[in-house]
């Protein structure tokens, strides 16, 4: 990750609303953002190993009405695989940065 969480891999977008974000990937140091019907629904950060350490949900369905917008999520390794800690996080701005500018 390049300085103030701007990915120095690169930022890789997906544009779809059946598709989701990879665990794991080829391009280290990188951001995917997923948009669906023109929105950013998603970002997630990846390390130097190409596996993902951080995502921000931008919207989703919420029925209980008790999510914060944006929210971020940590990612652990169990088993060898990337498992998405359920706790919502307060956006990390600083370490993970998703500024359009950026891009």
């Amino acid at each position: 990750m390049g300085a103030g969480g701007i990915p120095s891999g690169g930022v890789i977008k997906v544009y779809s609303e059946h598709q989701g974000l990879p665990s794991k990937t080829e391009h280290i140091n990188s951001r995917y953002d997923l948009y669906v019907d023109g929105r950013r629904k998603q970002s997630r950060w990846f390390n130097h190993n190409g596996i993902v350490v951080r995502n921000r949900d931008y919207f989703h369905t919420d029925n209980k009405g008790d999510h914060t917008f944006p929210h971020d999520h940590d990612w652990k390794i169990a088993n060898g695989e990337p498992i998405r800690i359920s706790t919502n996080l307060e956006p990390d701005y600083e370490h993970y940065n998703s500024d359009e500018e950026s891009e």
